[in-house]
């Protein structure tokens, strides 16, 4: 048989059939939880749509509320059989998102591959999971705290900085309104000294079944070099553990050597790419 694309109209039909596919490469595929919360919550009917053979999901597709495409992993075949699927129904999109393999097959079929034009960008991510051996803190007075109203200001200075010195910039309201979100349910965090001063923040931003997303890791330049980031992100792992989840997952655009979370022993599942389309 074929492979064939089917289409859903209500998120729950699609989402029984796409997440045991989903849940096999879970790390991968985080962002489709927070796109599935989003839509059950606001009752959105954007296209949702999983590529099949046999009877047998290869591919799960979503539009999301920016009008991108999230694909999940899935072989070249089901990407192509996708990529044919958005040009027989004209979609216009703001552009991509996915395993880095995975876009570039569905931008071929396309004959698109290649770097982006002028008018569009991209931003690409190494995605790391954390691992059970990297999981001792070193620092034996410092703690790891939420973030109180007394850091609050503090915390909202260091998102700013984070948005700042992101390579591109990110979107300075857009990054401080995530900090206040995060901090406003409890999961932005600082690690302070033995003196109770915070000298680093991370949050934990989107989760699946089992992991938790550590967002906004931030040190002052400072305090960098001398382990607090390590520390930082150690004890965010193991705060997720006594939480329940398996381990976390952390996306770094630092794509050359000496990237801290590789340094850690985090285990590097691969490229995540955000393409625009034009």
């Amino acid at each position: 048989m074929r492979l064939r694309v089917q289409s859903y109209s209500e998120i729950s039909s699609w989402k029984n059939k796409a997440l045991p596919y989903l849940r096999k490469e879970e790390g991968w595929n985080n962002l489709f939880w927070q796109i599935i919360d989003t839509k059950e919550k606001t009752s959105c009917r954007q296209w949702a749509g999983n590529v099949f053979e046999q009877g047998e999901v290869f591919l799960s597709a979503l539009h999301t509320p920016s009008n991108y495409l999230l694909l999940s992993h899935g072989s070249s075949n089901a990407v192509h059989t996708m990529s044919k699927y958005s040009l027989d129904k004209k979609w216009e999109l703001a552009g991509l998102c996915g395993p880095e393999t995975v876009v570039n097959s569905y931008l071929e079929y396309q004959g698109k591959k290649g770097p982006p034009s002028p008018c569009s960008s991209q931003r690409v991510f190494k995605l790391f999971q954390t691992s059970n051996h990297n999981e001792n803190p070193r620092f034996e007075d410092y703690k790891l705290v939420p973030v109180s109203k007394i850091d609050w200001p503090k915390a909202r200075i260091w998102a700013q900085q984070f948005a700042m010195e992101a390579d591109p910039p990110l979107d300075i309201s857009a990054i401080t309104q995530l900090a206040k979100q995060m901090y406003s349910t409890h999961n932005l965090f600082v690690l302070t000294d033995p003196q109770n001063h915070p000298c680093a923040m991370a949050g934990f931003g989107r989760s699946t079944e089992r992991y938790r997303v550590i967002n906004m890791v931030y040190v002052p330049t400072q305090m960098r070099r001398q382990g607090i980031g390590r520390e930082l992100v150690t004890r965010m792992a193991v705060h997720a553990k006594e939480l329940g989840y398996h381990n976390c997952l952390l996306f770094s655009e630092w794509l050359e050597v000496g990237n801290l979370y590789d340094a850690m022993g985090c285990k590097l599942l691969g490229t995540f790419v955000e393409y625009e389309l034009v």
